[in-house]
């Protein structure tokens, strides 16, 4: 019988009891025929502050903050034409949808005056068969906003082309950065352990 050294360790969630999310992958979409799709979806909350792309190495390559044309801040990212989450309805606010505009190819004034994202907003609601859902809409808080597990991200374009890509790299939704761990700390030093665990014997009598 051998022995195989297992290493536990523990992930701390500091000053929270629920854990957020740091960044959420989106589809990458090069121009494709279509009006309306979904290209991601929260697993676990996050406090979204805008988007991270990532290169081959996982290192990020541009920070693109929400409201933001990618191109003003140097990312070779492509949105066409609008990227935009939805917060699906609970009884906590009467069945109600949220839908928030992130970004927009053709600018950021009021969304419900735009026919193409209030006619996206119909689609996802019969997509998900929420029929008996309604739903406001807006721009997100630029900011940053506190988005649930559950969310969907889509993006829509009245073109009948959509494009959500980038030319170096991955498309994250960005939240909060986590926190930086000091290696010396007694408590993180606390919650690594190393165990033994007998491997299952292949003798056979």
């Amino acid at each position: 019988m051998k022995l195989f050294p297992v290493t536990a360790l523990a992930v701390l969630a500091l000053g929270a009891s629920t854990v957020y999310a740091q960044e959420q992958n989106l589809t990458n979409w090069p121009s494709q025929i279509g009006r309306n799709v979904q290209v991601g979806q929260l697993m676990c909350p996050i406090q979204v502050q805008g988007l991270n792309i990532r290169d081959a190495s996982g290192n990020v390559a541009a920070s693109v903050p929400l409201l933001t044309d990618p191109a003003s801040v140097g990312a070779t990212t492509t949105i066409g034409d609008t990227l935009y989450a939805v917060i699906p309805p609970s009884n906590a606010n009467n069945n109600q949808v949220s839908v928030l505009v992130m970004y927009q190819s053709n600018g950021t004034a009021d969304p419900s005056a735009n026919d193409e994202i209030v006619g996206a907003a119909q689609d996802v609601l019969n997509h998900n068969n929420w029929s008996d859902s309604s739903y406001v809409l807006r721009n997100i808080n630029q900011a940053g906003e506190l988005l649930p597990a559950g969310t969907q991200f889509w993006i829509c374009s009245s073109t009948g082309y959509l494009t959500l890509t980038d030319s170096t790299g991955v498309i994250c939704v960005a939240g909060n950065p986590a926190p930086t761990l000091d290696p010396s700390d007694p408590a993180l030093a606390a919650l690594t352990t190393t165990t033994t665990t007998p491997a299952s014997s292949t003798t056979t009598p």
